[in-house]
């Protein structure tokens, strides 16, 4: 999702006039934001790790259907590398016991609306990062499945990250990161700029939705 004045750099939304470093618990009003949704949705976070002297947290992702679908080795992950990291905060949700009810056959805008609805009725809850981290491991099989992820812009480079899931396919998250510079590259070490790192995931989406649309086709 893009917010505010977009401008492009290199194929990426940057803000105008956002000079300053962003802390995305505390996100002000029409900064610019750039979805990773389509690269991170049904990731999983395998292992996170910080490292307070150098002041960097790395986050290793795999990948299934990207990794797939682009016919990397079977052990291949992708690696985000927070550098001059500055802030790590996780809250936890806890869901609120109403329950929703989604009536069936309505429109999707509807049905997300009243979704959101239901998820504003939820309580935020401040967690320990050490105990967040010290938690995702893929030797426990204790790891955090990505729903949703952003970045927010500082000029022309990213200095905010937000992940959104559930641990242990559980309890609900939000991890926000405030960072100096983002490093992406694969467990080959092969290096990825952002872009190329987003049309990894807009080239499977968009052949996910052919796919789709071709047996809807068939049935009818």
């Amino acid at each position: 999702m893009r917010t505010g004045g977009d401008t492009f750099k290199d194929g990426v939304a940057v803000p105008e006039d956002g000079l300053r470093p962003f802390d995305w618990v505390n996100l002000p009003p029409g900064v610019v934001t750039l979805s990773l949704w389509d690269s991170l949705h049904d990731a999983n976070v395998v292992s996170i790790r910080s490292d307070l002297l150098a002041r960097t947290v790395t986050f290793t992702f795999e990948n299934e259907h990207l990794r797939s679908f682009h016919q990397y080795d079977d052990q291949f992950q992708f690696v985000l590398n927070l550098e001059g990291v500055q802030s790590a905060r996780v809250l936890r949700y806890e869901i609120w016991p109403g329950g929703c009810s989604i009536p069936s056959g309505i429109p999707r805008e509807e049905e997300r609306k009243l979704v959101e609805q239901y998820q504003a009725k939820w309580r935020e809850e401040s967690a320990s990062w050490s105990e967040f981290e010290a938690r995702v491991s893929r030797v426990d099989e204790q790891v955090f499945d990505i729903s949703d992820a952003a970045l927010a812009f500082s000029g022309d480079r990213p200095t905010s990250l937000k992940l959104c899931g559930h641990l242990n396919y559980a309890t609900y998250h939000e991890v926000c990161m405030r960072f100096e510079a983002l490093q992406i590259f694969g467990s080959d070490r092969r290096v990825l700029d952002l872009r190329e790192f987003q049309r990894l995931g807009e080239a499977y989406w968009t052949a996910f939705s052919k796919r789709a649309e071709s047996k809807t086709h068939i049935v009818d």
